[in-house]
């Protein structure tokens, strides 16, 4: 089957905001990103991660039922689920014949993910965007799972972004945005979370415990948007690319809280885990894991985030007046990746 690209295909719309390098980043990027269809009206992005048909997008697109991919040169292939990854929120797909003339991208890591000027892949459209180093933690409120969020800017007059994937300029994957804050011309914010633009009366308002605002940039409202970090999109597409087609979290089996007096405080633990195992107690300030301080829920969720299944670690905490170490087996817990997909989207809140 023979789509038409310009129905369907990605155009380059970039409003001319693309440096030369950035153009170079897209011009490489073209021939493995695809865009996925519903009956010939294009939904969203993907993008290939194996030279035999493996691709992911962000789950809040597969959702809207998608049927086709798309590639650059305008051939469409049926596609099937395969798996979904909770925390990062992309689904792995899986044309059902080997698509050709297709090249495949790898994970930003930490020398091209942390900070600085990347590309926002729209359906129709490539957008500047630009990482600010700023964190947040999320939470999965279906498996309580804490994960470091980033926060990105782009100058975007449109607010309706949730689906968008991110490339670093090396053109490595980032991951894929879930909500959206914009200044829009009447100054009046409004949020769109999921994919869906709320009424400036609902925007603004808490989501967890983080109050969200909105800055300008230039003549158009800044979009202000949130992705899960490199770590976690590097986590779950190493997964996928296992015969499991999981992603394999490393568990200590508590929940916390930030510490008045420096780290985090242990609220409750889960029986039979690692940590209850290991002597861990509720009221137990964690101050470092593995030789990586932790100073509030930021730090503890990106050195749990590294953590390896049936290590053994030693977690060094505060318990009234001593300084502990405590042995610590990290426990295992696999991320959604039944092939399944539910009516609604995992939820997510900031700490």
């Amino acid at each position: 089957m023979l789509l038409l690209a310009a129905k369907i295909g990605i155009l380059a719309n970039t409003h001319g905001q693309l440096s030369a390098v950035e153009s170079a980043t897209w011009q490489k990027l073209r021939t493995s990103i695809g865009v996925l269809a519903r009956n010939g009206v294009a939904v969203g992005p993907a993008v290939f991660i194996s030279a035999d048909g493996y691709a992911v997008a962000n789950t809040l697109v597969i959702q809207k039922g998608v049927t086709d991919l798309v590639t650059e040169t305008g051939l469409s292939y049926k596609v099937k689920i395969e798996a979904t990854d909770s925390a990062s929120q992309l689904t792995l797909i899986k044309t059902t014949i080997r698509p050709a003339g297709i090249t495949f991208v790898r994970a930003a890591d930490r020398s091209d993910g942390e900070k600085g000027n990347i590309l926002a892949v729209l359906p129709h459209q490539v957008l500047r965007a630009e990482l600010t180093g700023a964190e947040k933690i999320g939470v999965d409120q279906k498996s309580k799972r804490t994960f470091p969020v980033q926060e990105i800017r782009v100058e975007q007059p449109a607010l309706k972004m949730g689906g968008a994937l991110l490339f670093s300029q090396s053109g490595n994957l980032i991951g894929g945005l879930f909500a959206a804050l914009a200044q829009e011309s009447n100054n009046q914010q409004s949020f769109d979370i999921q994919g869906a633009a709320q009424s400036s009366k609902q925007a603004g308002t808490n989501v967890g415990q983080q109050q969200l605002t909105s800055r300008t940039l230039g003549p158009r409202g800044l979009v202000v948007a949130y992705s899960p970090t490199w770590e976690v999109t590097n986590k779950a597409l190493l997964g996928f690319l296992t015969p499991e087609k999981k992603a394999n979290y490393g568990l200590l089996g508590v929940f916390i809280s930030d510490s008045k007096f420096g780290g985090v405080e242990i609220q409750s633990i889960t029986k039979d885990s690692g940590a209850e195992l290991a002597g861990l107690e509720v009221g137990d300030a964690i101050v470092d894991i593995s030789g990586v301080m932790i100073r509030n829920q930021i730090d503890f969720s990106r050195a749990t985030y590294r953590l390896i299944p049936g290590t053994t670690i030693p977690i060094q905490v505060r318990r009234k007046v001593e300084l502990l170490t405590i042995m610590v087996t990290v426990g295992s817990q696999h991320a959604q990746g039944d092939g399944h997909l539910k009516s609604s989207t995992v939820q997510f809140d900031f700490l």
